[in-house]
């Protein structure tokens, strides 16, 4: 029997040690290959140690969960969440998610899996402190990376030029994921450079130090070098967060010296990059540029802002559970705000972890998701008879190496971990996660679960037996059955598909009519990628009507098919402007103009205001030679927010093809006194009017 214990154990320890290389993974022949690759990994590797640990669980007590605040709250906010889910707008894609995300309640699973594993099996500080390692050594290849990619030694992921102006993503294709993924790593080094120097002689010092701050150094200037401003400013708090509660919590002055030092850097530092926003350093370094436009004027700030708007009003209408996850979407387009004219037209998260999960889970999942933050403070933080004296906290970490002592963390720890917590929890009220940084996460999470159960000694919630440990090798083939099912039920049809997805949008030797075949088959698998694969059906079937190379019959088998694909998918999210809109872009491209009206008309029904959409029924009007209602839909669009240069310009243009050029001049004159930004653009179109030269 323990052959087969130390087999499956180690089996679930090798593939915990293998997370760390996830973020190294870019699958580039899948669709977004910076998103899918990873989360394919991460949750094979999280299928596999599942099911081994499993084994191990069912035969033997010492391997099942023990009573821990962190792991209850987190297994309560998964819960929650997959009620909304259920019970939410869309629930397949809520579950299951998308190719662009791989996120939804199958990736929160998978979570809550890896935290049961790791709090269960990782049992001594040994394990802990050499997988953090690991990952750490990875931050810093990925910082080499990132930094390659500066002096254009690499290509950066979304393109454009190399310098400093450039800002890095390494592997992840998006430089707000690679700058959480350093934030972890940062404040993860600083801890165990903290406890290496309590529990270490000062002989033994001198390596450990230079690894520990050699990362430091490295993922923060990697970190600057992303220019991802909220993640900067979650840095900076949490570190002056770590500083003054380590100030509080120690008799020794160096650390108050150090909290007025750096505050005072900081006050210097940002009245200097202030001061010096329009010279030439600051604009040509990435860091300096994006922290000196930080301006509640932004655009992206105000962004910002108007997708909280529209967040509070889908909580409103669903308070209590909210929509389900990956439905921010149909929110955003049923109370879109005009003002995001100019702004990207599909927004699927509000960047802002408060509403994207009061969004997701009602007030019910944020309560669970504040939960999961508040039990790990309380965990940190609460009271111990051992706090206020150094020598017995010493004696608590050595004790805690072993299983034993009255309090889980040093005061040091705490603060850093606090501080880590807070940057992380600032830096997702701008941005999102990403697997990357949830892995990060759900590990801190794992490890403070393990010292808060070693320091409780904490008993296995269930001690019954149900199988006999002489069972194990034959529960170890079931496990071993249960991994492969998991592995291709969760993971192979989704693989599949995205592979075959990528096939139908390239170039086939069988031409078009083998894309289409392509589309057909992608689309068969039923997957969480076939919203996707609708969307591009709908986008290649019009590039295949502008051909002169397609025969006829051929792109009305195209038409039929996008067509009717898209009023598939909008019958299983019917909520969705998206397809409507995109079904009537088809059979506008096709010039079945009639038909398309009904399509664009249910997607105005669904946002109504969003200008985009006007914009589509206004020159669909236009192609039945429908001047009237052509008029009366950029006429909507431009009173929704007459800011909006764009829409004014189609609704002067359609005035004056329509005969009325009296009313486009006077429409212009009353822009031009009331935003006088727009001053020059007006007056070019006032001129073309009078000069008869306009067109749409």
């Amino acid at each position: 029997m323990k052959v087969a214990q130390d087999v499956l154990r180690w089996i679930v320890i090798a593939m915990v040690f293998a997370l760390p290389i996830v973020p190294f993974i870019v699958a580039d022949g899948l669709f977004f290959p910076y998103i899918v690759g990873k989360n394919f990994v991460f949750r094979i590797l999280v299928e596999i140690m599942a099911s081994f640990w499993l084994a191990l669980a069912v035969c033997m007590p010492q391997y099942r969960p023990r009573r821990s605040w962190v792991l209850g709250a987190f297994a309560l906010f998964v819960l929650i969440i997959g009620i909304a889910d259920v019970f939410g707008a869309y629930p397949f894609k809520s579950i299951w998610s998308n190719f662009e995300r791989m996120e939804g309640w199958v990736t929160l699973a998978h979570m809550l899996a890896y935290l049961v594993v790791t709090a269960s099996v990782l049992n001594t500080e040994n394990f802990w402190r050499r997988l953090f390692q690991i990952s750490i050594i990875a931050s810093m290849l990925l910082s080499l990376k990132g930094f390659m990619q500066v002096v254009g030694l690499a290509a950066l992921g979304q393109g454009g030029a190399a310098g400093l102006t450039a800002r890095i993503d390494a592997t992840f294709g998006n430089p707000i994921y690679l700058a959480a993924y350093m934030l972890f790593h940062i404040f993860i080094a600083a801890m165990f450079w903290m406890q290496m120097r309590t529990v270490r002689p000062a002989k033994e010092q001198l390596w450990p130090a230079i690894f520990y701050c050699s990362a430091i150094v490295l993922d923060t200037t990697a970190l600057l070098l992303t220019g991802t401003r909220g993640t900067m400013l979650g840095l900076i708090g949490g570190a002056f967060l770590t500083l003054l509660l380590l100030a509080l919590g120690s008799r020794n002055r160096t650390w108050r010296y150090a909290v007025v030092g750096f505050f005072a850097g900081l006050v210097v530092f940002g009245g200097a990059v202030w001061a010096a926003r329009d010279s030439a350093i600051v604009q040509n370094v990435v860091f300096l540029n994006r922290l000196s436009s930080i301006s509640l004027g932004e655009a992206t700030v105000k962004a910002r802002f108007l997708n909280m708007g529209m967040a509070w009003e889908g909580v409103k209408e669903r308070p209590i559970l909210g929509w389900g996850q990956e439905n921010y979407a149909l929110v955003f387009d049923k109370y879109y705000d005009p003002r995001m004219y100019a702004q990207e037209q599909w927004f699927d998260r509000v960047h802002n972890s408060i509403f994207d999960w009061w969004i997701a889970g009602g007030t019910l999942g944020l309560l669970a998701f504040l939960g999961v933050f508040a039990a790990t403070l309380w965990v940190l933080w609460r009271p111990s008879g051992e706090r206020g004296s150094t020598e017995l906290s010493r004696a608590n970490v050595r004790s805690i190496f072993g299983f034993g002592g009255a309090s889980a963390f040093t005061h040091e720890e705490r603060s850093v971990l606090t501080g880590l917590l807070a940057g992380y929890f600032f830096h997702n009220l701008t941005v999102f996660d990403n697997i990357t940084s949830s892995i990060l996460f759900i590990t801190v999470l794992g490890y403070i679960a393990y010292r808060e159960i070693a320091a409780s000694a904490a008993a296995p919630i269930v001690k019954a037996v149900f199988i006999p440990e002489k069972m194990l090798p034959i529960v170890g083939i079931a496990g071993v059955i249960l991994m492969f099912v998991s592995i291709w039920g969760i993971n192979g049809s989704a693989y599949t598909a995205n592979a075959t997805l990528i096939q139908a949008m390239q170039g086939q030797p069988g031409g078009v009519a083998q894309n289409l075949e392509l589309f057909k088959k992608t689309i068969s698998y039923q997957s969480l990628g076939t919203q996707e694969a609708r969307e591009q059906l709908a986008q290649i079937t019009q590039a295949v009507l502008g051909s002169n190379q397609v025969s006829d019959e051929l792109k009305t088998q195209f038409v039929q098919l996008a067509v009717s694909e898209l009023d598939a998918q909008a019958a299983a999210s019917p909520l969705d402007a998206r397809f409507p809109l995109f079904a009537g872009g088809v059979l506008d491209a096709a010039g079945l103009y009639k038909e398309a009206t009904g399509y664009y008309q249910k997607a105005h029904e669904l946002s109504p205001g969003k200008q985009s959409i006007l914009y589509q029924l206004g020159q669909n009007a236009m192609l039945q030679n429908n001047e009237t209602d052509a008029v009366r839909y950029f006429k909507e669009a431009y009173e929704l927010e007459k800011s909006n240069f764009t829409a004014l310009k189609y609704y002067v243009a359609i005035l004056y093809m329509a005969g009325d050029s009296d009313e486009a001049l006077e429409v212009l004159e009353t822009a031009a006194a009331s935003y006088p930004q727009q001053k020059a653009g007006v007056e070019e179109l006032m001129q073309e009017v009078k000069n008869k030269t306009l067109k749409l």
